[in-house]
């Protein structure tokens, strides 16, 4: 509800009206307030008159890079103002590389970058290099889509020598701090009142504040804690933190996008890297990140239970909301999954986070059943919001013996929304007809025929026919309609939707477990083409693939897997499978493909994976 608010208001502010079912991007630059992020470095803009300037003080240059020539990144503004209004505007971290760098703030090209290497897919945006007095790089650091300044200030701390120390916060509001960070609000509000009580000095009641309006955001009080951040850009202008607020009030810092992280990260995290902010491997066992899993989506919603994180706006701006229900939809079954976990006990989920499941669940089922709530004049992205919400349903159906009517009720209404999207031609779309919506859509109508509901025999004859003529005599599926021409596609640019597209004819009755076995096989092979990009947010190499496709096509192959017969290959796939996605958590447990897509969807289809590969 709040970042709706903020873009109604900012429209109106603008005197224009958001186009209804256009591609029309109304994306708001900072506030002069806001601007001010990370503006407490003394960025140096110059290669030249870095290098000139740490040879004079005999300290390394960090640089860093808020983006690259020729990137294929969309959003790379957005990815920048996460960085400045996340880690460069933590005090520790300004001091940490005012005393010991000179800073660099440089989108590189020409020589430049081809000297450092600094090039789509081998360095993704942001990230940051660290070279001595004479240019010579001493390490690189890049793919960053988590935030936390223990964890950002490690490698640093490492490389000048420096103790690792606890959490780098004001002394004073060390107490309040370590309440955040084990989630008891209780007493980080207590800790919070007594220093506000004895201390007025502005930057420590700038940080409390900032402290209490993170606590309240985490608690799904947006509007609440709104108002502790803006008070700090008020009355305490001249303090770091009232750019940071003004950052999160508006929607461009990373806290409430939830890129940004204060909670307690294991050992082993600090101690070494990976692949960017990704853990390394091993980190974390299945059940942490089921447990980090759940805290994080619980934590990330609004009061009204729809996560609005996502900025995914390729079908313009008046899509949005369409979007957020469609990812709060793979949240609620994410959750509902982990439900089911912990009943069986598979999983042990405190009794807070269980009785927050339960909250949650209960307000998305409310969504569900309220048009009111989506784009209805939408169609570049609603197709995603009605097939994932007759997901949602369906598995509230079959996994809720206590409460099924109720998703029973709101199931028809989602159904016939859903075939009400489909064309005469059959090919369901989203900003264009496609065989991997018509496969979403039949998959989402094959889960409620099963948990009962009736589904019109021509809705399902027309989206297989669609399926069908999108698919080569190999096996692989176009990414457009193909019209009346003849099916054309490469396996190595298909082989990540294949599964999902043959796991939907299958579904219907329509497909074999030889071909779907096809479909798996070349998914396998050509793995590394997904996983290459999975951090770019729009196609970003010669085959069309795009972060935005990683954890979509990761789930099709996922359930694809478990719709072959038990046995020795279904059993290998099953094991690979989740070892890559065991392997992929981020630093603090949860997951992400594109920024823009966000990492409550990344966590929640992460968690589903795991969910479809049960053995």
């Amino acid at each position: 509800m709040l970042r709706a608010a903020i873009l109604v208001l900012l429209l109106l502010h603008s005197g224009q009206a958001a186009a209804q079912n256009s591609t029309r991007k109304v994306r708001i630059e900072p506030s002069p307030a806001a601007a001010r992020a990370g503006n407490s470095i003394e960025w140096l803009d110059s290669f030249e008159a870095a290098i000139a300037a740490a040879r004079a003080a005999d300290k390394p240059v960090f640089w860093y890079v808020p983006t690259l020539a020729d990137s294929p990144m969309d959003r790379q503004p957005e990815i920048d103002r996460y960085m400045l209004a996340g880690p460069f505007s933590w005090p520790s971290t300004i001091g940490l590389l005012r005393d010991h760098c000179i800073c660099l703030r440089l989108a590189p090209s020409g020589a430049l970058q081809k000297q450092f290497e600094l090039v789509r897919g081998a360095f993704i945006e942001p990230g940051y290099l660290l070279l001595d007095r004479d240019g010579k790089e001493l390490e690189r650091l890049h793919s960053l889509t988590t935030f936390h300044p223990q964890w950002f200030e490690a490698p640093l701390r490492r490389r000048f020598a420096m103790p690792l120390g606890s959490f780098p916060c004001t002394p004073a509001l060390q107490d309040a701090w370590a309440a955040y960070r084990r989630r008891d609000f209780a007493a980080c509000e207590a800790a919070l009142s007594a220093v506000l009580v004895r201390d007025a000095a502005s930057d420590l009641v700038a940080e409390s504040l900032f402290l209490r309006g993170a606590a309240l955001r985490r608690q799904n009080r947006e509007v609440d804690a709104v108002a502790s951040w803006r008070s700090v850009v008020d009355d305490h202008a001249s303090t770091l933190w009232a750019a940071k607020c003004a950052m999160e009030i508006e929607g461009h810092g990373p806290f409430s996008r939830g890129f940004e992280d204060f909670g307690p990260l294991p050992e082993r995290v600090l101690r070494d890297l990976d692949e960017g902010s990704r853990a390394p491997r091993g980190s974390y066992t299945e059940a942490e990140l089921w447990l980090r899993g759940v805290e994080f989506l619980l934590s990330m919603a609004d009061s009204d239970g729809v996560l609005r994180d996502s900025i995914y706006d390729f079908g313009g701006t008046d899509s949005l909301a369409n979007v957020h229900l469609a990812v709060s939809f793979l949240c609620g079954e994410a959750l509902l999954q982990a439900s089911a976990r912990a009943d069986a006990a598979a999983l042990v989920l405190p009794a807070d986070l269980r009785a927050g499941i339960e909250r949650r669940l209960q307000q998305l089922l409310v969504a569900a059943s309220d048009d009111s709530r989506f784009a209805l004049e939408d169609r570049d992205e609603i197709l995603w919001a009605n097939a994932y919400r007759a997901r949602f349903l369906s598995r509230w159906v079959e996994m809720r013996s206590a409460d099924r009517e109720k998703g029973r009720a709101v199931l028809g209404p989602a159904v016939a929304a859903l075939c009400s999207l489909q064309p005469e031609t059959g090919m369901w779309f989203h900003e264009y007809g496609n065989p991997f919506a018509v496969a979403t859509a039949l998959q989402g109508l094959a889960f409620a025929k099963r948990s009962g509901e009736e589904i019109a025999p021509t809705i399902v004859a027309r989206g297989i026919a669609a399926l069908q003529k999108c698919r080569t005599e190999q096996g692989a599926y176009t990414y457009g309609d193909p019209g009346s021409r003849a099916p054309r596609a490469t396996v190595a640019a298909a082989a990540g939707r294949m599964p999902l597209c043959e796991l939907a004819l299958m579904l219907w009755g329509k497909s074999d477990e030889a071909s779907v076995q096809q479909a798996l096989a070349a998914a396998f092979e050509h793995h590394g083409l997904l996983a290459a990009v999975r951090k770019y947010d729009d196609h970003a190499d010669r085959h069309g693939y795009g972060g935005f496709f990683f954890w979509f096509d990761m789930l099709g192959r996922a359930e694809a897997t478990m719709q072959l017969a038990p046995g020795a290959q279904r059993e290998l796939w099953r094991a690979q499978q989740k070892k890559l996605i065991l392997d992929l958590p981020e630093f603090d447990g949860c997951f992400v493909d594109s920024h823009e897509l966000g990492r409550c969807y990344g966590t929640a289809m992460a968690l589903l994976c795991l969910a479809a590969l049960v053995g």
